[in-house]
């Protein structure tokens, strides 16, 4: 309310008010009002209403200065692995939104972390969409995320999830309505999420209230060595003025502000400007740009003077387009360019065609693709579960099913294929809750299972439970619920449809069900015949049984592979039964991977995410008839594997990292036992090392840079992000899954082992277990297993990336990597130990890079474990090396091809689809 007020004394100002729909939020602030930043001249509220977890915090003073006000506080999320903001001011479905996120670190909580070399890592979602990875590097640095996109329901919610090491947080959050004939690109199927937006000849920020839509538009004449043309009345050999307005059409659908449009920038050296698409972060995929350029000609053309020039577009498919603009008429132009690996296809060219002006550009903006297509639980679903939320005080946070790694661990939802998720599970059991039972419940038409039982609820059993048709099981037990149970209920449970529980309630009757006083004494009537007809039925069956002992020899014990798993096997993923696992894998059609646990099937969950479903191999024989005397012999002895497949599910279920698999859920049925994960499109690590595909591609050594640094990362949280520390114990190239992306991912947990405590340093096991050729020799002769035995087998893996060999060879006189590498460097140099396909690239590596790599793998691998480094050392090697393999790679290269385009009008828009969209390459 206060709000809206405050925006009512401010029409009457002279400040501006945008009448569009907007929300500004200060993160972290502690006031109870809002107030007005004369800055960006909007008004800015606290957070609290938005949000019900995380700790408020203040920057560090020294870093105050020069900073805006709503990032000289910020809001923190120690607990927790997801915690959302839920906006749902003026929030309109279908409308069009600009959203923006800002992150100061400024040492709000000392600075000792970054000072370690511990940088804040965390994931930005959008609703159950994944948004941006945050990844921060600098204290003084004010991040910002931005996204446009459509509105899917009448409220946002923008989530910080745990990804990496550090505490996610947040500065501001800004929400402004765009008008819908802007960004025609952005649709339900596409979102476009902010890379640069640049005002080329200008030396300051332009946004709002010159930007309607209160668009950042930096500077950006300084990354291209630009002259800048501006509207001052003088020239020097930098600086050209006009006070000359630039025409604009009427249809213009791109709204640049018109001071923007009256200043440029042109090419240094008179030839040739070149643009970054890349807003300098680390890039970590290579993204689908939308591309938007903004000119207009500033210099009145002298005799036949024109100003035509050449726009080149990189990448697999190189093309270049003539543009040619007028003077003091706005043009736009639009292109969708795929980047791939290669780090010049982030750059677009603009040269000078023979004859004409030096190129010029007045602004551009560039945005990567968004895939934010993943479906949410059915809204009827949430709008309950948020009610039941506030009247239970929970601390849900975000959608409670998707996505289902961080689906609320009181629920379990069906994920139907074509449907939105629907919850099927409730447990608020033990939860201290009192009063009424919540009406909201009544709205979950699709939940089976719900338990209640164990809190203080009063009154009378609601009637709306008997309207929940789906439900099968329904614990009300030890609360204080008065009268009658409704008559549904109580005929359902005699039908055996529901499973009612109404114990330790004054409306049960020895744990009986009363209904009615009629239906209470058939039930008392009942008890004695029921507990005699069971007792002559248990002695004749006693009876049976030792006759037939008597005549058939002693049964044989039965097989362990039955009860291995047994009751306890829990985790807090989605339970998925065995028809899902069938209809999600089509059967099981495609198999893409077999192993000692048995097979994985690719398959599809009902938004389209893909998965990877991992049968344990004692489903595989029944599914294939094999009787159970075999399965005795041959399976019996397998409870090992079925452990470490419940170990894995469990261990899985909670550690979350963006470089460890992600566990989608799991199917404990019957015989079958699986584990779903997340889709590694592109395989292992080492299926590219050894070409398992016979693609003939290779990955760059900049690619095995990446790679290394992702895995260093995902072992580097095992041990140290997690508490207490958790040893891998079989890291190897074939468990190093890579996403469509490239990215790594440590896969295969069922070997791995937590300590007990923080404090442990060691653990002591009864064998040896892992795969030959990565095992560290001192935990092979000692069984003190440490993580210098998961760096030892990460140097391996380093020793394997620099030569492309695998750990055991096969051939020569040196049987394992390690000692070859030794061999050849004591003959040798560093270039006689490289993969011999990086050195038929055109794009050579640096060998110090190399060298440094080799250097740490060989550290790693030193027999004495107390020499070798931890892997927080690891990563920040790769990470160097990394950058030196960066700075050594050239950032242009020439192009050829050619692809011209008509152009009439002033503003028309010209779309290049450089690549098909069917997805990134790596190579």
């Amino acid at each position: 309310m206060i709000y809206f007020i405050l925006l009512v004394l401010l029409a009457s100002s002279a400040i501006p008010v945008d009448c569009r729909h907007e929300v500004s939020i200060d993160c972290g602030f502690s006031g109870d009002d809002v107030y007005y930043d004369p800055d960006t001249q909007k008004i800015y509220a606290p957070d609290a209403e938005y949000i019900d977890t995380g700790a408020n915090h203040e920057i560090d003073e020294s870093y105050v200065t020069g900073q805006p006000r709503q990032a000289q506080n910020l809001r923190s999320f120690p607990d927790g692995v997801r915690n959302c903001y839920t906006i749902n001011d003026d929030v309109i479905q279908g409308d069009k939104y600009l959203i923006r996120a800002s992150f100061l670190y400024g040492d709000y909580d000392g600075g000792q972390r970054m000072r370690d070399g511990r940088n804040p890592t965390f994931d930005l979602y959008l609703g159950v969409n994944f948004w941006q990875t945050m990844n921060i590097t600098d204290s003084r640095h004010l991040y910002i995320s931005e996204m446009i996109t459509l509105a899917s329901s009448d409220y946002f919610s923008i989530c910080l999830v745990k990804s990496g090491d550090g505490i996610p947080f947040i500065s501001a959050l800004e929400l402004r309505q765009i008008d819908s004939e802007l960004y025609k690109d952005v649709n339900q199927s596409v979102s476009l999420q902010l890379s640069e937006r640049k005002s080329m000849g200008l030396d300051k920020t332009i946004r709002y209230p010159d930007d309607d839509y209160d668009r950042i538009w930096r500077p950006g004449y300084t990354s291209c060595a630009a002259t800048c043309y501006s509207r001052d009345v003088r020239r020097n050999s930098t600086l050209l003025t006009t006070t000359a307005s630039v025409e604009v059409g009427s249809d213009d659908a791109y709204k640049v502000p018109s001071e923007i449009m009256q200043s440029a920038a042109v090419s240094s050296d008179g030839n040739t400007l070149i643009l970054s698409l890349s807003n300098g972060d680390d890039v970590v995929m290579a993204p689908m740009f939308y591309v938007y350029l903004h000119f207009a000609e500033l210099r009145a053309p002298k005799g036949n003077e024109s100003s035509i020039f050449q726009l080149s577009v990189p990448g697999s498919r190189p093309s270049s387009i003539n543009i040619s603009l007028k003077y003091l008429e706005a043009r736009h132009i639009q292109l969708i360019h795929q980047a791939n690996s290669d780090p010049s296809s982030f750059y677009l060219h603009l040269t000078r065609v023979p004859g004409s002006l030096p190129p010029l550009l007045n602004a551009m903006e560039a945005y990567s693709y968004a895939n934010l297509t993943r479906i949410p639980t059915d809204q009827g679903d949430v709008d309950a579960m948020m009610k039941i939320k506030r009247l239970c005080h929970t601390k849900w946070q975000g959608d409670p099913c998707v996505p289902v790694q961080f689906a609320w661990h009181e629920t379990k939802c069906s994920f139907p294929i074509s449907t939105p998720p629907r919850v099927t599970s409730l447990d608020l059991s033990y939860q201290g809750l009192k009063g009424d039972i919540p009406a909201a419940i009544g709205n979950l038409s699709a939940i089976t299972y719900l338990n209640l039982s164990r809190n203080t609820f009063t009154g009378h059993i609601p009637p709306f439970l008997a309207n929940l048709n789906s439900l099968q099981t329904l614990d009300l037990s030890g609360n204080q619920l008065e009268g009658s149970v409704p008559i549904v209920l109580c005929n359902r449970r005699a039908n055996g449809s529901l499973r009612l529980s109404l114990e330790d309630n004054p409306c049960s009757f020895q744990g009986i069900c009363v209904c009615n006083e009629k239906k209470q004494k058939h039930t008392i009537l009942a008890i004695p015949i029921v507990v005699a007809a069971a007792t002559v039925i248990v002695l004749l069956s006693v009876f049976f049984l030792r006759g037939r002992r008597g005549k058939k020899e002693p049964s044989k014990r039965q097989p362990k592979w039955r009860d291995t798993i047994g009751s306890s096997f829990h985790t807090g993923s989605p339970h998925f039964t065995y028809q899902d696992l069938r209809t999600i894998t089509n059967n099981f059609e495609r198999v893409i991977g077999k192993g000692g646990f048995g097979t994985v099937y690719y398959g599809r969950l009902h938004d389209g995410t893909e998965v990877a479903v991992k049968m344990q191999k004692r489903f595989l024989a029944i599914e294939e008839g094999i009787t159970e005397d075999f399965m005795t012999e041959e399976l019996g002895s397998d409870s090992h594997g079925i452990k470490e497949f419940q170990a894995e599910a469990q261990l899985l279920s909670r550690v979350h990292h963006r470089n460890l698999v992600t566990l989608v859920g799991y199917c404990k049925d019957g015989h079958s036992l699986g584990l779903v994960f997340e889709y590694a499109a592109q395989g292992s690590l080492r299926d590219h090392l050894s070409d398992k595909n016979n693609t003939g591609e290779v990955l760059s050594w900049r690619e095995r840079l990446r790679i290394a640094v992702d895995a260093a990362q995902g072992l580097e949280y095992l041990h140290k992000g997690c508490k207490p520390p958790i040893i891998h114990r079989d890291v190897k190239t074939s468990n190093i899954l890579l996403s469509h992306n490239f990215e790594a991912k440590i896969a295969d947990f069922g070997l791995s082992k937590a300590f007990l405590t923080d404090a442990q340093t060691h653990a002591s096991t009864q064998a040896v277990v892992g795969t030959p050729g990565y095992v560290d020799p001192e935990y092979h002769s000692t069984y003190r297993l440490t993580e210098k035995g998961d760096v030892y087998s990460f140097g391996i893996v380093l020793l394997e990336l620099v030569t492309g060999l695998p750990a055991v060879l096969k051939f020569l006189e040196a049987g394992h990597i390690l000692q070859w590498v030794r061999q050849g460097l004591a003959q040798g140099t560093v270039a006689d130990v490289v993969d011999p396909r990086l050195k038929q690239r055109q794009q050579q590596c640096d060998m110090f890079s190399v060298r440094r790599v080799v250097d740490l793998a060989l550290n790693c691998t030193a027999l004495n474990s107390n020499e070798r480094p931890t892997m927080t050392e690891v990563v920040k090697q790769l990470k160097e090396s990394l950058q030196l393999e960066i700075a050594t790679e050239s950032s242009t290269r020439p192009y050829g091809g050619d692809l011209d385009v008509s152009q009439s009008g002033t503003t028309a828009t010209t779309s290049i689809s450089v690549t098909e969209m069917s997805g990134p390459s790596a190579r």
